[in-house]
């Protein structure tokens, strides 16, 4: 996003729940088929997605909790490590595509609100921390907002047009 650091909790926590209801309201425009039938090139259905966009916010919750984000997400300690996207990404499609289709509504909602009532938990200054601060192994010193915002309504913004694609 672009300038992260300006934003301040209240307008962080406004767009969460904008960002949320935006793609709730979208989602619930499509039917069970197109969420679970089509696919991309890559093999990803739009249920595919909406898992995908629960597993990396469940990830950010963790790690404000302390917790090893890779381990929440289900990812291995190598494939985390390679920093390749791509790579971690279709760890996670693998785990979870045959989860069913209410189970992973569900587990999106859940995911959207842990991070939301974690997020405001934390104060303004809490924020501006860098990512190192909740994980002391980790060499990223990007602020923990960024974070935040990249795993819960940027991350619907970057994926309502790729789920777009697939249903239409």
């Amino acid at each position: 996003m672009s300038d992260e650091n300006n934003i301040s909790r209240a307008e962080l926590l406004r767009n969460m729940e904008q960002g949320w209801e935006k793609l709730d309201a979208y989602i619930k425009t499509l039917s069970s088929a197109q969420l679970t039938g089509p696919t991309d090139a890559a093999g990803w259905t739009a249920k595919d997605h909406l898992m995908h966009l629960a597993v990396w916010a469940n990830g950010v919750a963790h790690l404000l909790d302390g917790g090893v984000r890779r381990e929440k997400m289900g990812v291995d300690a190598e494939t985390w490590a390679s920093r390749d996207f791509d790579r971690i990404n279709a760890v996670i499609q693998q785990a979870y595509k045959d989860k069913p289709l209410s189970e992973v509504l569900g587990a999106l909602r859940e995911a959207h609100n842990t991070l939301y009532a974690k997020a405001q938990a934390l104060s303004d200054e809490d924020l501006r921390r860098p990512y190192n601060y909740f994980d002391p192994t980790s060499p990223q010193d990007r602020p923990i907002i960024g974070w935040i915002i990249n795993d819960s309504y940027g991350h619907y913004e970057e994926h309502m047009p790729w789920i777009d694609a697939i249903v239409k």
